[in-house]
């Protein structure tokens, strides 16, 4: 009962945050264009639907796993607000994707580069798999990542990702 309660109050935190950075109307993420001001509701609607279009990419390509996408402000990473969605299942066979996702999350935080550019040797904790994208946009970076498929389908449905956010590189 307790865990009922917490989710949604981070859920409600995170899509706070997004707000908070106040993305201009015209630099916006949005799946659609977004009648009226930005709010933490659109802005969580319009992540949700690059998640949901990112699943079903990888259903159509007959992949289960995780798709991540996040959101830093600035020019570095000093932190991020992010969304995940399990795609059937974060556990195959002996391979935590979850983890692997977030793996190369990371990578990008670090490098503002694709997850497994080869920019650098892969730090402790990051595994240089490819399957993530990073584009510049207005005021930060959006990340997306899969984890789940071959690393060129897990890089296509990652992009997927982005496109439906409207996440143009600057």
């Amino acid at each position: 009962m307790r865990l009922a309660r917490v989710i949604p109050a981070v859920v409600v935190s995170i899509v706070a945050c997004l707000a908070l950075w106040g993305l201009p109307t015209s630099t916006r993420l949005a799946a659609q264009p977004l009648a009226g001001a930005d709010t933490s509701a659109d802005l969580s609607a319009s992540i949700g639907r690059a998640l949901d279009a990112m699943a079903k990419e990888a259903v159509t390509r007959e992949m289960k796993g995780v798709a991540v996408i996040a959101f830093v402000p600035g020019d570095t990473t000093q932190g991020w607000s992010s969304q995940m969605r399990v795609v059937d299942s974060f556990v195959l066979g002996q391979a935590n994707v979850l983890g692997i996702a977030y793996a190369k999350m990371s990578e990008m935080a670090d490098t503002l580069k694709d997850s497994g550019s080869g920019v650098r040797p892969p730090h402790h904790g990051e595994l240089g798999y490819k399957g993530g994208a990073i584009r510049k946009i207005p005021g930060g970076f959006v990340l997306a990542a899969f984890s789940g498929g071959k690393d060129t389908d897990d890089l296509a449905v990652a992009n997927l990702g982005l496109d439906a956010l409207g996440a143009h590189a600057q």
